[in-house]
């Protein structure tokens, strides 16, 4: 999408489509990875360990969890918000570029529209003929 100057603005649709598309793609991925991410840190907490003798320890209310575990519990709870924030940025981007072509389109096909009816109103306006001077008019 490049401005002019003028202010006439040159979208390639198809470009944009195709860029849509990819992005599309990246982002149901994205949720896949998001999903992936909480069960990672899940099981790294649960596979930490602790470091009391037997892993009864108890740290921040969270029972039989080691300190690298609570760690990453403190993480994961911070950092969601900022993952699901993301995710909802980028389907919102998206659906802002999908909407901002459409409209767009639409507009150019209304000028184009309006040009057409402009061309055929002009059209069927016979010009204007000079008659020539009547006959009695003449000089000799």
């Amino acid at each position: 999408m490049a401005s002019h100057p003028a202010g006439v603005w040159n979208i390639d649709v198809h470009g944009v489509g195709v860029v849509v598309g990819k992005i599309g793609d990246i982002a149901k991925g994205l949720k896949d990875q998001v999903t992936s991410y909480g069960t990672h840190l899940q099981n790294a907490a649960k596979d930490a360990g602790t470091i009391s003798k037997g892993g009864s320890g108890d740290y921040g209310g969270k029972n039989g969890m080691g300190l690298v575990a609570l760690a990453l519990s403190n993480f994961a709870e911070a950092t969601k918000g900022q993952l699901e924030f993301m995710a909802e940025r980028a389907g919102a981007s998206l659906t802002g570029a999908v909407d901002a072509t459409k409209a767009y389109i639409t507009g150019d096909l209304e000028m184009a529209a309006q040009a057409q009816s402009d061309a055929l109103k002009a059209s069927t306006t016979p010009p204007p003929v000079a008659l020539p001077p009547s006959p009695g008019g003449r000089k000799k």
